[in-house]
């Protein structure tokens, strides 16, 4: 039998220990989940751009293409230029990108925080672009990077494969409904067939 006092002890490291492990549990499953949104929205590159800010003056609603997805969890894609000062807009503000293509098994929806980039230094650290694009992100359009903080993904397949199990299982326990059923009721009002004398 263990004293009480060392019991304590174990039960405090063995905790200790889960909530470590646990901890690199969830760093190596974000890693995993962020690698499949990446590819699954490099595969798509097409979304509706929705601005959630409660600003007078925000960004209108538009189709953007993706140009990067980095391992931080950051999308980067231009917009058209607003013809008002970009000054004017808030600097960071909440979005949501909806990707969708058709003849494609699944879509999602991605929320975040959105932050407009317009400063030319910060545009120049931006060492996967080119000097064309940095030139069209001080003049035409607009450099915006997106933090993801929430995806909602779609499988239509999923969706498919689990109908295709739903009735599998309908079928297979209406084959086996009537032995195993945990109660039942009888009519037995009714005139019998047999006399048997009573």
């Amino acid at each position: 039998m263990i004293p009480q006092r060392k019991f304590k002890d174990f039960v405090e490291i063995r905790y200790t220990f889960r909530s470590i492990y646990t901890k690199g549990l969830n760093m190596m499953h974000n890693e995993k989940v962020l690698h499949f949104i990446a590819e699954k929205i490099e595969d798509i590159k097409v979304a509706i751009f929705y601005c959630h800010s409660n600003s007078p003056l925000k960004i209108n609603n538009t189709i953007i293409h993706t140009f990067k997805v980095d391992d931080c969890g950051y999308i980067t894609f231009f917009i058209n230029r607003p013809q008002q000062l970009i000054s004017q807009f808030d600097r960071e503000f909440p979005v949501g990108l909806n990707y969708f293509k058709k003849g494609k098994d699944y879509f999602m929806n991605v929320f975040g925080k959105a932050r407009i980039i317009h400063d030319p230094e910060e545009l120049a650290y931006q060492t996967d672009l080119t000097a064309e694009e940095i030139n069209n992100a001080l003049t035409t359009q607009v450099l915006i990077k997106v933090q993801i903080l929430k995806v909602d993904f779609y499988d239509n397949n999923y969706e498919k494969k689990n109908l295709l199990l739903k009735k599998i299982w309908s079928v297979f326990s209406s084959l086996f409904d009537s032995v195993g059923a945990a109660s039942r009721s009888y009519d037995l009002s009714g005139p019998t067939v047999h006399n048997y004398g009573f």
